[in-house]
């Protein structure tokens, strides 16, 4: 038995029990940085995303479309209802996987919850293309938003990278003095391209999807991603930022992961800049546990970022 199936507190679903050990790791670094095996992970990454959507269990559309120049996807589900509301969902996938498809198992639930359609850009993959262009695409997207539905109220939501991709893109619409969206909610986002955050030793090897190795991990990631640059800019790796002036900001974060120590370092520094920020964190939960809309703790979850969203 795995290492992380005989570490399980009594808590957990049964549910949740029965998945983790089942659960198929993330293919290594080396593996996505290798461009003859990076196909292949890129194939069971999405496979494995893919069939987490056949968990959901109402109906639902997506839909392509261009905003800005860059082509996106509109989710509606049953419960979508027109009006003056917008999600925009910056998915993760480490930069160098993942699409607005491949991940909607993230986001179509928050639609179906709350009745608010959502927008996900397809922004270029690493190293198709590399920083800063990924965040220039959801720069394009979101302006072009506020350009058609000046009057919309957009949330902007982002999961593992695409939660640091969302608050960089904050902060830049911050510093133009852009029109800021109303909220943002971080799904276990990657926010320290240094792998500096104490999690990364602490309880790595308890996640059953991916390793950090002391942070070696998210360094090699990050400097794939943005060769030749510091690491420690935030533009790169927004924690460290100026977080005075962004909107009111919900965090999800399972105990297991390595990406625990960013989210705490995040809400702390957040807290501190004036931000209205709430931390939730989620007893024995792993990466991205949210996109197993079966888990009883995964409709827990999205039912308070449901309650957020509506709140604002």
């Amino acid at each position: 038995m795995a290492l992380t199936a005989r570490r399980m507190g009594k808590t957990l679903s049964d549910d949740a029990k029965r998945r983790i050990p089942a659960l198929r790791p993330y293919p290594t670094i080396d593996t996505w940085m290798n461009p003859v095996t990076r196909g292949l992970a890129r194939r069971l990454a999405h496979q494995d995303w893919l069939k987490a959507q056949d968990e959901l269990d109402f109906t639902y559309r997506m839909s392509d479309l261009e905003i800005g120049g860059v082509n996106c996807v509109q989710y509606e589900t049953e419960k979508t209802r027109a009006g003056d509301r917008l999600t925009l969902y910056v998915h993760g996938g480490g930069a160098v996987s993942g699409s607005p498809r491949v991940n909607a198992s993230m986001i179509l639930p928050v639609c179906q919850l709350t009745g608010v359609e959502a927008i996900g850009p397809d922004y270029t993959l690493v190293p198709e293309a590399r920083f800063p262009a990924q965040i220039d695409e959801i720069d394009r997207v979101y302006k072009q938003l506020l350009a058609d539905r000046p009057e919309a109220r957009i949330v902007l939501f982002g999961d593992s990278i695409g939660g640091g991709f969302a608050l960089s893109a904050m902060m830049k619409w911050r510093d133009e003095g852009a029109k800021l969206p109303a909220g943002m909610v971080l799904i276990s986002p990657a926010l320290d391209g240094d792998g500096a955050s104490d999690t990364h030793t602490t309880v790595d090897g308890d996640d059953p999807l991916m390793r950090s190795y002391g942070g070696r991990n998210c360094r090699k990631l990050f400097g794939f991603y943005a060769p030749g640059e510091n690491l420690k800019d935030p533009r790169v790796s927004p924690i460290y930022g100026d977080f005075r002036g962004l909107p009111p900001t919900l965090i999800h974060v399972g105990t297991r992961e390595i990406l625990l120590g960013d989210s705490a370092r995040f809400c702390e520094a957040a807290r501190r800049a004036g931000m209205k920020t709430t931390l939730r964190l989620f007893d024995g939960m792993y990466h991205l546990f949210h996109m197993h809309w079966g888990l009883p703790e995964a409709k827990t979850a999205h039912a308070d970022i449901a309650d957020f969203i509506r709140a604002l």
